[in-house]
């Protein structure tokens, strides 16, 4: 069943935003084309990790990947849902925040590092890979903005004021993870995020 949600996303998602992409070229619109180029690759990047670095992701984080991309990506920037609703810009940073956070236990297990010990360091570590990851993509964005004149940071209307509640967005979902490994490491209660670690 999570296999079958998995394929329908991807396969809603290529439809949809091929459609997208060739609707935008046809009406000579260029503003959003590099939005749609960049889903390829994102789409791809489940099998990266099982190609390229020999790492096997299991369907339920397949599944969370390919509704966040769904959710951020394609409905948020290729249909541009953060243009009619919103609080959906800063749902999906919050989001983000939280994935990023499983993203990071997995380095940790990739780097041989114990995710149930040493706590407080995987704490710094996990909140600095989400800091890194909310910059990277403001830095992007910046760089896309100026590149193509588009406005992805809304900086003309709002300042610094969308990257800072993209920022604080993507940290309060990070700081929601932490309390909750924390929670679980330090009662030694099992909890989504310790059936997560031991399914690495």
């Amino acid at each position: 069943m999570k296999k079958i949600l998995n394929y329908s996303l991807v396969l809603i998602m290529l439809i949809g935003n091929t459609y997208l992409l060739i609707r935008d070229l046809s009406a000579g619109d260029h503003t959003r084309i590099t939005t749609y180029i960049a889903l390829y690759p994102l789409l791809l990047v489940p099998i990266g990790f099982k190609k390229l670095i020999q790492f096997k992701i299991s369907v339920e984080l397949e599944v969370v990947y390919y509704i966040f991309l769904f959710l951020a990506q394609f409905l948020g920037s290729g249909v541009n849902l953060y243009k009619y609703i919103s609080w959906f810009d800063t749902f999906t940073h919050f989001l983000s925040g939280i994935l990023t956070c499983f993203v990071a236990l997995i380095l940790l297990y990739l780097f041989k590092q114990n995710p149930k010990k040493k706590i407080i360091f995987n704490v710094t570590y996990i909140l600095g890979i989400v800091f890194l990851v909310a910059g990277v993509w403001e830095f992007f964005e910046f760089g896309m903005d100026q590149l193509t004149g588009s406005n992805l940071q809304h900086w003309m209307e709002t300042g610094v004021e969308d990257t800072m509640c993209d920022m604080l967005a993507a940290f309060s979902g990070s700081m929601l993870f932490t309390i909750a490994y924390l929670y679980e490491m330090l009662t030694n209660k099992s909890g989504f995020i310790t059936k997560f670690i031991d399914s690495l």
